[in-house]
C-alpha cells in the first residue's frame, strides 16, 4: 500500500506541475520538439526569466530536461511518450470544451 501512495504522491506532484497554464502550454510546444529558452519565451509571449522558472518546476517533476548542442541550451521532454499524453489531453478535453460550449450557447437566450 505504501507503493501506491507514493505513486499517486507523485502523480499529484505532475499534475500540479501542468496545473498552471503557462506550464502546460511549454510542455504542448516542448513536445513538438526541443526548444531553447528564448524560442519558449517568444513562442509564449513572455518573459525569458519566467519561462525558466516554469521550465525548473517542470525539471524537477521529471518532465523536461535541459541539453547541449552547438552552444545553445535546448530543453526537450524526457520522453516522447509525453508527446502522446499532450495529445491525448487534448483530444479528450477538445471534446469536453465543445460540450460546455454548446450546453453555454443552450443556456444563452439569442438577441435580434
Amino acid at each position: 500500500m505504501n507503493d501506491d501512495r507514493q505513486r499517486y504522491a507523485m502523480h499529484a506532484a505532475v499534475f500540479a506541475a501542468l496545473a498552471n497554464p503557462t506550464r502546460h502550454e511549454l510542455m504542448h510546444v516542448l513536445c513538438a520538439g526541443p526548444r531553447t529558452g528564448t524560442e519558449l519565451a517568444q513562442a509564449l509571449e513572455v518573459s525569458r526569466p519566467n519561462v525558466s522558472q516554469h521550465l525548473a518546476v517542470l525539471q524537477r517533476e521529471g518532465l523536461v530536461k535541459r541539453s547541449r548542442e552547438d552552444g545553445r541550451v535546448l530543453w526537450q521532454v524526457v520522453d516522447p511518450r509525453l508527446s502522446q499524453a499532450c495529445a491525448l489531453i487534448d483530444e479528450v478535453m477538445g471534446n469536453e470544451l465543445h460540450s460546455r460550449l454548446d450546453v453555454i450557447e443552450r443556456k444563452t437566450p439569442r438577441r435580434g
